[in-house]
């Protein structure tokens, strides 16, 4: 046995250089991908194909992508943000009516997920273990598999979240204002797809403004890149409106059911009466609500929203509770009659099993991590001597927009999901953390016992 051990120490010895090389973590990340493509893939061109399923979102988004291809945006398009569509579209023209291409695009795109959960995991603890936990995580993860399967945002806007993370924690870490360039432009067209992430922006402010040296350039080239990105869109909506918008007029409406008592909402829109439902309120109330105003109003579904607050201020209250149930901390409430997340009858068990084991298995123990190790650090100043700690900062803050997007607009699951490669790199560290905190203590208790037995 001691010189199996003696071995295995040595073999350790021997392969710590190459492990130590940068090749060691492209070549895993690389492998994650691989690892990460095959469920993905199956799912979604094989057992799961999307033209099976376009309903509710997915039928619109499909509509919107062949519109945007064939037509220019009118004003109902507004409604909708124009990122993902634009995905669509560019598919739909390379090959018309070919759903099977947007799922193969969509695997493909869950696989890089992974692999830049990798890449972003190691920045924390500069560790391949931690690097290769957290990205065959995200590569078996069902809920991000379970997406690649539907026309939906999930897919493409987690890639895009992970790609900007990666790159604007290099920029940061390198002081690079290219870099910070690079990480805006894919901020912008993250916005795009969902402008949910703009809570994430006052962060990079916030950083370009009170930063040092490089790093303060950088996080403002981001910001600028990001604002280059989403200016045009911007214009040309509000052109079609006749009013300024940012990106696209459905906040509003979601802002108003997220604080109102109603199942749904129904209004004019497009020439046409419309009925708009979000996860928590279908699942929790049954009047259906109706307003005067069209749904491309959105400050008129905003002021209805902060009347209903004004008038029930225990409202405010009652939004976290769907921030608990989109944060896994809650029971799951399955959508009737709707065959996609979270009501899929084909994956019940699957769905459920991620709802249940995701606040104990990532969400907690990420937390608790961060406030044990703001608690070691309490007495210390800066980030300096925490090689990880801007990776920490940039994980943890696009999470809190996303807790943010969850109590003010939409208690949903789906808002998070796209997310949860961040938590589970987080996770991952904190696991490690443990396991290396439980193996010294095992050490110490062995010492300790070795020690006794030889007085005696």
């Amino acid at each position: 046995m001691r010189r199996l051990l003696a071995w295995l120490g040595g073999a350790r010895a021997r392969a710590a250089p190459a492990l130590r090389s940068p090749r060691a973590l492209t070549a895993l990340a690389a492998l994650i991908g691989l690892v990460a493509l095959a469920p993905r893939w199956r799912f979604a061109v094989e057992e799961h194909p999307l033209r099976l399923y376009l309903v509710g979102d997915m039928a619109l988004y499909l509509e919107r992508g062949v519109a945007l291809a064939e037509r220019a945006r009118t004003a109902w398009d507004t409604f909708t943000p124009p990122g993902y569509p634009a995905l669509l579209a560019v598919l739909h023209a390379a090959a018309p009516g070919d759903l099977a291409l947007v799922g193969a695009c969509q695997a493909a795109l869950g696989a890089l997920t992974a692999a830049l959960t990798a890449l972003f995991a190691y920045r924390l603890d500069r560790s391949l273990a931690v690097a290769a936990l957290a990205g065959l995580a995200a590569a078996l993860y069902f809920p991000l598999i379970f997406y690649t399967g539907f026309v939906l945002t999930e897919t493409t806007f987690a890639f895009l979240l992970l790609l900007f993370a990666w790159l604007e924690l290099r920029a940061l870490e390198r002081g690079r204002a290219a870099l910070g360039l690079a990480a805006g432009a894919v901020l912008g067209l993250a916005v795009l797809v969902r402008p949910s992430l703009l809570a994430f922006l006052p962060c990079v402010a916030f950083c370009a403004l009170r930063g040092a040296g490089r790093a303060r350039r950088a996080a403002g080239a981001t910001l600028l890149a990001c604002a280059l990105v989403i200016a045009p869109v911007s214009a040309h909506t509000s052109w079609l409106l006749g009013r300024p918008v940012l990106v696209a007029t459905n906040g509003g409406v979601n802002f108003f059911l997220a604080h109102s008592e109603c199942r749904s909402v129904r209004s004019s829109a497009g020439g046409e009466v419309v009925e708009v439902s979000t996860h928590y309120n279908r699942t929790h109330f049954e009047r259906r609500c109706e307003l005067p105003r069209p749904f491309l109003d959105e400050g008129a579904y905003y002021r209805a929203g902060l009347a209903e607050i004004a008038e029930h201020p225990g409202r405010l209250l009652r939004a976290w509770r769907g921030v608990a149930e989109g944060l896994g901390l809650a029971p799951r409430r399955a959508w009737p009659n709707q065959p996609f997340w979270p009501g899929s009858v084909e994956h019940e068990a699957q769905i459920d099993a991620s709802s249940r084991l995701f606040a104990p298995l990532v969400l907690l123990p990420a937390l608790a991590h961060a406030l044990g190790r703001a608690w070691a650090r309490r007495g210390s100043r800066g980030a300096g001597a925490d090689e990880g700690a801007r990776a920490r900062s940039l994980a943890w803050a696009i999470l809190a927009s996303v807790g943010v997007v969850l109590y003010a607009y939409n208690g949903n699951p789906r808002v998070r999901v796209s997310s949860d490669p961040l938590a589970l790199a987080l996770a991952a560290s904190a696991w490690a953390a443990g396991a290396r905190r439980l193996g010294a203590r095992l050490r110490r208790w062995r010492g300790a016992g070795e020690g006794a037995a030889r007085s005696r």
